[in-house]
C-alpha cells in the first residue's frame, strides 16, 4: 500500500513537471511592470479612470498590430498656445521615440490587466542641451484606445529629467484628471476625436482605415532624409568642404585674411547657412534645422578651444543662425567648463 501511494505521488508530479512544461513552451510571453529602451519608460500602473463619470474598466489584455499602434502615434498632433506659439500643428511623437515604443507597446498591452494603465514617459532630443517631455497614459476602452496627455514637448534639460526620472518612479500621475494645458493643446486628425471637456485627451479608432494601412516610413529628420536620398545636402556641403580646402591660390588668400574673417567661414557657419536656406525653400522643415544645429553646436566644435568657441557662436548669433537663448545656453555651458 505504502509502495502504491508513493508511485501515484510520483506519476502526479511528473504529470505536473509536463503540464508546466507545455504552458510555458505554449505561452512564453514575459510580464514586466516596466520596459525601457534608452530613456522612454514603459510601465503598468493601477489608475482609476472615470468616463460619463463612472470609474470604468479596461480592455486588457489586447493584442495591438504593431502597424495599428505605430499609425496611431504617428497621426498624434498638437499646437501650442501663447503669443511665442509656433505656426501650425506639430507631432507629438517622433519618429526615432515611436520606433523604440512599438515593440515594447504591444508587449505592455498584451499582459496589461482590466485594472492597469500603460503609461509612457518618453525623451527625445531636439533643442540645444535640452530634451522634450511627453508623458501620457494609454488604455483600451469599447474598442478604442485612448491616451490622455499631461506633458507635451515639455522643454528640460538633463538634470531636470533626471530628477523628474526619480520623481516619476515613486508616485503616480494621471493625466485623465486634467483637461487642459495652458501651454498646447491637442489636435484631432482623422479617426480621432477628444474626449468631451479635454484638450489633452484623445479617442482613436483603431477600425478606421487610416490605422490599418502597413506603415510608411516617415522621413523626419535632416539625417533621415540624407539616408533614403530626399535631401541633396550632402553633396552641397561636401561641395562647400571642398572649397574651403582647395589648395593654391585660395590657400595663399586665407593666408592674409584676418582671423576673424577665416572664423566667419567656418564650417558651422557654412553648413547652418545651406541649412537655413533649405528651411526658407522648404526643402526640410524648422525642426529639423533645430535638430542638425544641436548636433553640429555639440560636436562640431570639440576640437576649438573654450575662446574659439565663444567667439564661433557669437559670430552665429549675429548671423541669425542661432537664436539669442541658444547663444546664451551654450555659452554658460562654455563657462562652466573653466
Amino acid at each position: 500500500m505504502h509502495l502504491l501511494k508513493n508511485y501515484h505521488l510520483k506519476q502526479a508530479i511528473f504529470f505536473a513537471v509536463i503540464l508546466c512544461t507545455i504552458l510555458v513552451w505554449e505561452f512564453p510571453a514575459i510580464h514586466a511592470d516596466t520596459y525601457t529602451d534608452g530613456r522612454i519608460v514603459v510601465k503598468h500602473e493601477e489608475l482609476k479612470v472615470k468616463k460619463n463619470g463612472r470609474y470604468i474598466q479596461f480592455g486588457h489584455p489586447y493584442e495591438l498590430p504593431g502597424d495599428v499602434i505605430a499609425n496611431a502615434l504617428s497621426y498624434i498632433y498638437f499646437e501650442e498656445k501663447g503669443l511665442l506659439k509656433k505656426k501650425g500643428t506639430l507631432r507629438v511623437f517622433q519618429d526615432d521615440e515611436i520606433r523604440k515604443l512599438v515593440p515594447i507597446l504591444i508587449q505592455a498591452f498584451s499582459v496589461a490587466t482590466p485594472s492597469q494603465v500603460i503609461t509612457i514617459s518618453s525623451y527625445s532630443e531636439r533643442m540645444l542641451l535640452t530634451d522634450q517631455q511627453n508623458y501620457c497614459i494609454l488604455f483600451i476602452f469599447d474598442r478604442s484606445l485612448n491616451i490622455a496627455f499631461s506633458r507635451v514637448h515639455m522643454l528640460q534639460t538633463y538634470n531636470d529629467a533626471m530628477s523628474e526620472k526619480k520623481r516619476y518612479t515613486t508616485t503616480k500621475e494621471n493625466p485623465a484628471r486634467i483637461n487642459h494645458s495652458r501651454f498646447w493643446k491637442l489636435v484631432p486628425a482623422a479617426g480621432q476625436r477628444l474626449e468631451p471637456s479635454h484638450e489633452n485627451w484623445l479617442v482613436i479608432d483603431l477600425s478606421d482605415e487610416i490605422y490599418q494601412r502597413p506603415v510608411v516610413q516617415r522621413v523626419g529628420t535632416v539625417d533621415e532624409k540624407i539616408k533614403v536620398g530626399t535631401s541633396d545636402l550632402d553633396a552641397r556641403l561636401k561641395k562647400l568642404e571642398d572649397k574651403m580646402t582647395d589648395s593654391g591660390e585660395t590657400k595663399t588668400q586665407k593666408s592674409s585674411v584676418p582671423s576673424d574673417e577665416i572664423r566667419g567661414e567656418s564650417k558651422i557657419k557654412s553648413k547652418l547657412a545651406i541649412l537655413r536656406e533649405m528651411v526658407d525653400e522648404e526643402i526640410i522643415s524648422a525642426e529639423d534645422y533645430d535638430y542638425k544645429k544641436a548636433k553640429l553646436l555639440r560636436e562640431a566644435m570639440i576640437d576649438m578651444s573654450i575662446k574659439e568657441q565663444l567667439q564661433e557662436i557669437k559670430d552665429l548669433k549675429a548671423e541669425g543662425l542661432i537664436t539669442e537663448s541658444d547663444y546664451t545656453e551654450k555659452k554658460k555651458d562654455l563657462l562652466d567648463q573653466f
